[in-house]
Protein backbone atom coordinates (compact mmCIF):
# COMPACT_ATOMS: atom_id res chain seq x y z
CA UNK A 1 0.00 0.00 0.00
CA UNK A 2 1.35 3.06 -1.33
CA UNK A 3 0.69 6.62 0.57
CA UNK A 4 -0.19 9.80 -2.23
CA UNK A 5 3.81 10.69 -2.17
CA UNK A 6 4.88 7.67 -3.29
CA UNK A 7 6.08 6.23 0.31
CA UNK A 8 4.83 3.08 1.99
CA UNK A 9 3.01 4.42 5.04
CA UNK A 10 5.68 2.93 7.88
CA UNK A 11 8.05 5.35 5.76
CA UNK A 12 5.75 8.42 6.05
CA UNK A 13 5.02 8.23 9.24
CA UNK A 14 9.03 7.88 9.93
CA UNK A 15 9.26 11.05 7.47
CA UNK A 16 7.08 12.88 9.74
CA UNK A 17 8.79 12.06 13.35
CA UNK A 18 12.23 13.27 11.78
CA UNK A 19 10.91 16.36 10.59
CA UNK A 20 9.35 16.87 13.80
CA UNK A 21 12.74 16.04 16.30
CA UNK A 22 14.89 17.76 13.90
CA UNK A 23 13.66 20.35 15.21
CA UNK A 24 12.46 19.84 19.03
CA UNK A 25 16.01 17.67 20.10
CA UNK A 26 18.29 20.68 20.03
CA UNK A 27 20.02 19.79 22.97
CA UNK A 28 21.14 16.25 24.21
CA UNK A 29 19.49 14.48 27.01
CA UNK A 30 21.68 13.63 29.92
CA UNK A 31 20.99 9.98 29.20
CA UNK A 32 22.75 10.93 26.40
CA UNK A 33 26.09 11.74 27.97
CA UNK A 34 28.26 9.36 26.10
CA UNK A 35 27.41 10.21 22.58
CA UNK A 36 29.39 12.87 20.69
CA UNK A 37 28.15 14.54 17.52
CA UNK A 38 30.61 13.92 14.74
CA UNK A 39 31.27 18.22 13.65
CA UNK A 40 32.29 17.73 10.31
CA UNK A 41 28.70 16.86 9.56
CA UNK A 42 26.16 19.51 9.81
CA UNK A 43 23.75 19.48 12.24
CA UNK A 44 21.10 18.35 9.70
CA UNK A 45 19.12 15.24 9.37
CA UNK A 46 21.03 12.07 8.45
CA UNK A 47 18.53 9.74 6.55
CA UNK A 48 21.23 6.21 6.56
CA UNK A 49 24.99 5.35 7.62
CA UNK A 50 26.69 2.49 6.86
CA UNK A 51 30.31 1.16 7.33
CA UNK A 52 32.60 -1.35 5.66
CA UNK A 53 36.07 -2.01 7.18
CA UNK A 54 37.14 1.66 7.34
CA UNK A 55 35.03 3.24 5.31
CA UNK A 56 31.64 5.36 6.69
CA UNK A 57 29.15 6.41 4.27
CA UNK A 58 26.32 8.58 5.58
CA UNK A 59 23.28 9.92 3.26
CA UNK A 60 22.28 13.38 4.09
CA UNK A 61 19.29 15.23 2.08
CA UNK A 62 21.11 15.95 -1.29
CA UNK A 63 24.54 14.43 -0.84
CA UNK A 64 26.53 11.85 1.18
CA UNK A 65 29.49 12.47 3.73
CA UNK A 66 32.02 10.06 3.62
CA UNK A 67 34.87 8.72 5.81
CA UNK A 68 37.87 6.24 4.44
CA UNK A 69 40.22 6.59 7.81
CA UNK A 70 37.07 4.60 10.31
CA UNK A 71 36.33 8.05 10.80
CA UNK A 72 38.81 10.29 12.03
CA UNK A 73 38.55 12.45 8.82
CA UNK A 74 34.88 13.56 6.91
CA UNK A 75 34.07 15.00 3.44
CA UNK A 76 30.64 15.87 1.47
CA UNK A 77 30.31 14.40 -1.86
CA UNK A 78 28.80 16.73 -4.74
CA UNK A 79 25.17 16.68 -5.13
CA UNK A 80 23.94 13.26 -5.74
CA UNK A 81 21.26 14.79 -8.62
CA UNK A 82 19.66 18.54 -8.70
CA UNK A 83 15.93 16.56 -7.42
CA UNK A 84 17.28 14.27 -4.54
CA UNK A 85 15.53 15.40 -1.31
CA UNK A 86 16.91 12.57 0.67
CA UNK A 87 19.82 9.80 0.36
CA UNK A 88 18.37 6.48 1.63
CA UNK A 89 21.23 4.51 1.41
CA UNK A 90 25.00 4.67 0.23
CA UNK A 91 27.60 1.62 -0.36
CA UNK A 92 30.77 1.40 -1.01
CA UNK A 93 32.32 -2.05 -3.67
CA UNK A 94 35.97 -1.74 -4.81
CA UNK A 95 36.22 2.03 -4.80
CA UNK A 96 33.10 2.82 -6.11
CA UNK A 97 29.88 4.61 -4.42
CA UNK A 98 26.56 3.59 -4.81
CA UNK A 99 24.00 6.46 -3.64
CA UNK A 100 20.00 5.00 -3.60
CA UNK A 101 17.78 7.95 -3.20
CA UNK A 102 14.13 8.69 -2.68
CA UNK A 103 12.23 9.21 -6.42
CA UNK A 104 15.53 9.86 -7.97
CA UNK A 105 16.71 6.27 -8.22
CA UNK A 106 20.37 5.15 -8.19
CA UNK A 107 23.47 6.86 -8.72
CA UNK A 108 27.22 5.66 -8.84
CA UNK A 109 30.41 7.83 -8.23
CA UNK A 110 33.79 6.56 -9.80
CA UNK A 111 35.51 9.48 -7.31
CA UNK A 112 34.28 9.35 -3.91
CA UNK A 113 31.85 11.18 -4.68
CA UNK A 114 33.05 14.34 -6.67
CA UNK A 115 30.76 13.27 -9.44
CA UNK A 116 27.57 11.03 -10.01
CA UNK A 117 26.21 9.24 -12.81
CA UNK A 118 22.81 8.03 -13.44
CA UNK A 119 22.73 3.84 -12.56
CA UNK A 120 18.87 3.44 -12.88
CA UNK A 121 19.10 1.76 -16.35
CA UNK A 122 16.00 -1.00 -16.50
CA UNK A 123 14.41 0.20 -13.28
CA UNK A 124 10.73 0.71 -14.53
CA UNK A 125 7.35 0.45 -12.36
CA UNK A 126 5.63 2.54 -10.16
CA UNK A 127 8.08 3.25 -6.86
CA UNK A 128 11.03 1.97 -9.14
CA UNK A 129 12.86 4.99 -8.29
CA UNK A 130 12.01 5.25 -4.79
CA UNK A 131 14.95 3.29 -2.80
CA UNK A 132 14.75 2.07 0.62
CA UNK A 133 17.82 0.13 1.26
CA UNK A 134 20.80 -1.62 -1.31
CA UNK A 135 23.01 -4.50 -0.34
CA UNK A 136 25.89 -5.34 -2.45
CA UNK A 137 26.54 -8.97 -2.48
CA UNK A 138 29.78 -10.34 -4.53
CA UNK A 139 29.27 -8.50 -8.36
CA UNK A 140 25.80 -7.73 -7.40
CA UNK A 141 23.90 -4.63 -6.20
CA UNK A 142 20.63 -5.26 -4.47
CA UNK A 143 17.91 -2.82 -4.21
CA UNK A 144 14.68 -2.68 -2.42
CA UNK A 145 12.12 -0.02 -3.65
CA UNK A 146 8.73 1.17 -2.35
CA UNK A 147 6.03 0.03 -4.56
CA UNK A 148 8.21 -1.81 -7.49
CA UNK A 149 9.88 -4.75 -5.40
CA UNK A 150 13.49 -6.36 -4.92
CA UNK A 151 15.80 -5.63 -8.11
CA UNK A 152 19.46 -6.87 -9.14
CA UNK A 153 22.21 -5.64 -11.07
CA UNK A 154 25.39 -7.42 -12.19
CA UNK A 155 27.71 -4.60 -11.39
CA UNK A 156 30.36 -5.55 -14.04
CA UNK A 157 27.78 -5.73 -16.87
CA UNK A 158 23.75 -5.68 -17.67
CA UNK A 159 21.38 -3.20 -16.13
CA UNK A 160 18.51 -3.50 -13.49
CA UNK A 161 16.52 -6.92 -13.53
CA UNK A 162 13.24 -7.61 -11.38
CA UNK A 163 13.50 -10.58 -9.08
CA UNK A 164 10.21 -13.02 -9.04
CA UNK A 165 6.95 -11.79 -8.27
CA UNK A 166 6.08 -13.55 -4.82
CA UNK A 167 6.26 -9.54 -2.74
CA UNK A 168 3.74 -7.87 -5.63
CA UNK A 169 1.33 -10.85 -5.09
CA UNK A 170 1.62 -10.57 -1.45
CA UNK A 171 1.19 -6.84 -1.62
CA UNK A 172 4.62 -6.83 -0.35
CA UNK A 173 5.73 -4.40 -3.02
CA UNK A 174 6.39 -1.69 -0.72
CA UNK A 175 9.61 -3.12 0.78
CA UNK A 176 11.85 -1.64 3.94
CA UNK A 177 15.15 -3.92 3.28
CA UNK A 178 16.91 -6.18 1.60
CA UNK A 179 20.05 -8.31 2.67
CA UNK A 180 21.62 -11.66 2.55
CA UNK A 181 23.33 -14.12 4.68
CA UNK A 182 25.27 -17.42 3.49
CA UNK A 183 23.28 -17.85 0.30
CA UNK A 184 20.21 -16.74 1.62
CA UNK A 185 18.71 -13.38 0.41
CA UNK A 186 16.24 -11.98 2.93
CA UNK A 187 13.47 -9.22 2.21
CA UNK A 188 11.06 -7.27 4.44
CA UNK A 189 8.47 -5.60 2.98
CA UNK A 190 4.25 -5.03 3.49
CA UNK A 191 2.34 -4.80 6.28
CA UNK A 192 0.71 -8.51 6.77
CA UNK A 193 3.55 -9.85 9.03
CA UNK A 194 5.22 -11.07 6.21
CA UNK A 195 9.03 -11.64 5.17
CA UNK A 196 10.60 -13.29 1.88
CA UNK A 197 13.73 -15.43 1.91
CA UNK A 198 15.28 -16.34 -1.39
CA UNK A 199 18.17 -19.23 -1.81
CA UNK A 200 20.52 -19.54 -4.68
CA UNK A 201 18.93 -21.86 -7.72
CA UNK A 202 15.31 -20.65 -6.38
CA UNK A 203 13.39 -19.39 -8.98
CA UNK A 204 11.69 -16.83 -6.56
CA UNK A 205 11.24 -15.68 -3.11
CA UNK A 206 9.52 -18.02 -0.46
CA UNK A 207 7.41 -15.96 2.01
CA UNK A 208 7.68 -16.48 6.06
CA UNK A 209 4.83 -15.75 8.28
CA UNK A 210 6.45 -14.02 11.21
CA UNK A 211 3.54 -15.12 13.16
CA UNK A 212 4.12 -18.55 11.88
CA UNK A 213 0.49 -19.88 11.32
CA UNK A 214 -1.45 -16.19 10.21
CA UNK A 215 -1.14 -13.38 8.46
CA UNK A 216 -1.34 -10.57 10.27
CA UNK A 217 -2.46 -7.35 8.69
CA UNK A 218 -0.79 -4.32 10.32
CA UNK A 219 2.80 -5.89 11.54
CA UNK A 220 5.37 -4.86 9.34
CA UNK A 221 8.90 -5.84 9.12
CA UNK A 222 11.29 -3.24 8.98
CA UNK A 223 14.99 -4.55 8.71
CA UNK A 224 16.47 -7.97 9.18
CA UNK A 225 20.42 -9.72 9.80
CA UNK A 226 22.12 -12.65 9.66
CA UNK A 227 24.10 -12.62 12.93
CA UNK A 228 26.22 -16.08 11.27
CA UNK A 229 24.45 -18.46 14.07
CA UNK A 230 20.93 -17.27 13.19
CA UNK A 231 18.49 -14.06 11.91
CA UNK A 232 16.71 -11.16 13.56
CA UNK A 233 13.99 -9.52 12.05
CA UNK A 234 12.71 -5.83 13.70
CA UNK A 235 9.49 -4.99 13.11
CA UNK A 236 6.96 -2.48 14.04
CA UNK A 237 6.00 -4.40 17.18
CA UNK A 238 9.52 -5.66 18.44
CA UNK A 239 11.95 -8.33 16.65
CA UNK A 240 11.37 -11.83 16.11
CA UNK A 241 14.25 -14.27 15.55
CA UNK A 242 14.61 -17.54 14.05
CA UNK A 243 17.83 -19.98 13.35
CA UNK A 244 17.72 -20.37 9.27
CA UNK A 245 15.13 -17.05 8.37
CA UNK A 246 11.67 -18.92 8.51
CA UNK A 247 9.66 -20.96 10.56
CA UNK A 248 9.30 -21.33 13.19
CA UNK A 249 10.14 -17.30 14.59
CA UNK A 250 9.98 -16.30 17.83
CA UNK A 251 8.79 -12.77 19.11
CA UNK A 252 11.64 -11.53 21.68
CA UNK A 253 10.21 -9.74 24.85
CA UNK A 254 10.79 -6.71 23.78
CA UNK A 255 8.52 -4.77 25.75
CA UNK A 256 8.24 -0.96 24.37
CA UNK A 257 4.79 0.40 23.55
CA UNK A 258 4.53 0.60 19.95
CA UNK A 259 4.42 0.94 16.84
CA UNK A 260 8.20 1.21 16.43
CA UNK A 261 8.71 3.99 13.53
CA UNK A 262 12.15 2.66 12.64
CA UNK A 263 14.13 -0.43 13.73
CA UNK A 264 18.55 -0.82 12.92
CA UNK A 265 20.87 -3.27 13.73
CA UNK A 266 24.76 -3.49 13.88
CA UNK A 267 26.54 -6.09 14.43
CA UNK A 268 30.51 -6.29 16.39
CA UNK A 269 31.93 -9.98 17.08
CA UNK A 270 28.14 -11.79 18.93
CA UNK A 271 26.89 -8.89 20.19
CA UNK A 272 24.24 -7.91 18.37
CA UNK A 273 22.57 -3.62 18.65
CA UNK A 274 19.61 -2.50 18.15
CA UNK A 275 18.01 0.77 17.97
CA UNK A 276 14.51 1.19 18.22
CA UNK A 277 12.81 4.31 17.71
CA UNK A 278 9.24 5.42 19.01
CA UNK A 279 9.69 9.58 18.81
CA UNK A 280 12.57 8.64 21.30
CA UNK A 281 15.15 6.04 21.15
CA UNK A 282 16.21 2.75 22.86
CA UNK A 283 19.74 1.42 22.09
CA UNK A 284 20.33 -1.77 23.45
CA UNK A 285 22.16 -5.29 23.03
CA UNK A 286 21.97 -8.74 22.38
CA UNK A 287 24.25 -11.53 23.76
CA UNK A 288 22.00 -14.25 21.70
CA UNK A 289 20.90 -13.14 18.29
CA UNK A 290 18.11 -10.89 19.70
CA UNK A 291 16.40 -13.28 21.77
CA UNK A 292 17.18 -11.45 25.10
CA UNK A 293 18.03 -7.42 25.04
CA UNK A 294 19.94 -5.22 27.78
CA UNK A 295 19.08 -1.43 27.35
CA UNK A 296 23.03 0.50 26.87
CA UNK A 297 20.81 3.70 26.31
CA UNK A 298 17.73 5.77 26.63
CA UNK A 299 17.40 9.38 24.39
CA UNK A 300 14.45 11.07 25.16
CA UNK A 301 13.07 13.17 21.89
CA UNK A 302 15.91 12.13 19.92
CA UNK A 303 15.39 9.44 16.90
CA UNK A 304 17.93 7.50 15.11
CA UNK A 305 17.47 6.32 12.51
CA UNK A 306 20.06 3.90 11.34
CA UNK A 307 23.31 2.84 12.93
CA UNK A 308 26.54 0.80 12.58
CA UNK A 309 29.75 -0.19 13.94
CA UNK A 310 33.21 0.64 12.73
CA UNK A 311 35.78 -0.77 15.70
CA UNK A 312 35.10 -0.07 18.83
CA UNK A 313 32.38 3.26 17.99
CA UNK A 314 29.00 2.80 17.60
CA UNK A 315 27.46 5.29 14.97
CA UNK A 316 24.09 6.45 14.62
CA UNK A 317 22.42 8.35 11.94
CA UNK A 318 19.63 11.11 13.91
CA UNK A 319 17.49 13.61 13.03
CA UNK A 320 19.67 16.09 14.58
CA UNK A 321 22.87 15.24 12.49
CA UNK A 322 25.65 12.02 12.72
CA UNK A 323 26.80 11.14 16.09
CA UNK A 324 28.85 8.21 17.47
CA UNK A 325 29.90 6.89 20.63
CA UNK A 326 32.47 4.50 22.22
CA UNK A 327 31.14 0.61 22.96
CA UNK A 328 31.67 -0.28 26.56
CA UNK A 329 34.23 -2.44 26.57
CA UNK A 330 32.34 -5.05 28.85
CA UNK A 331 28.85 -6.37 28.74
CA UNK A 332 25.89 -4.31 29.67
CA UNK A 333 24.22 -5.23 32.67
CA UNK A 334 20.76 -6.87 32.33
CA UNK A 335 18.30 -4.39 32.93
CA UNK A 336 14.44 -4.34 32.97
CA UNK A 337 12.95 -2.14 30.12
CA UNK A 338 11.30 0.33 32.98
CA UNK A 339 12.98 2.81 32.18
CA UNK A 340 13.02 3.01 28.55
CA UNK A 341 8.97 2.68 28.89
CA UNK A 342 8.76 6.13 30.57
CA UNK A 343 10.20 7.38 27.36
CA UNK A 344 7.08 6.40 25.16
CA UNK A 345 4.36 7.03 27.51
CA UNK A 346 1.81 9.23 26.57
CA UNK A 347 1.80 8.82 22.77
CA UNK A 348 2.37 5.51 21.76
CA UNK A 349 -0.58 2.93 20.50
CA UNK A 350 -1.01 -0.83 19.96
CA UNK A 351 -0.23 -2.94 17.39
CA UNK A 352 -1.38 -6.15 16.21
CA UNK A 353 -0.66 -8.55 18.84
CA UNK A 354 -1.18 -12.63 19.07
CA UNK A 355 -4.20 -13.75 20.08
CA UNK A 356 -4.30 -14.66 23.56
Amino acid sequence: MLDPGGGSIMTTALRSAVLVLAVVATAPPVSAAQWTRVTDVPTTIIFSVWASGDTIAAGADTLAYLSTDAGATWRGTARVAPNVTSVEAVRMRRGRLYAGTRSQGVFVSNNLGRTWLDFNQGLAGLGALVIDDLHVRGDSLYAATVGAGPWVRNLNAGNWSHIGHTLEDSQAGNMCSITSGGSRLFATGGFNGTVFFLDLGQPDWTLSLLFNDRFAPGLAGLTAIWTGRGWAVGSNIGVFFSAQGESPWTESNLSLPTPLLAVSFALKGRDLFGSFENGSSTIATSHDDGATWQVLDTLPSILTIEIAIVGNTLYAARADGLWRRPIPPTAVEPVTWSNAKQLYRGGARESPRRNP
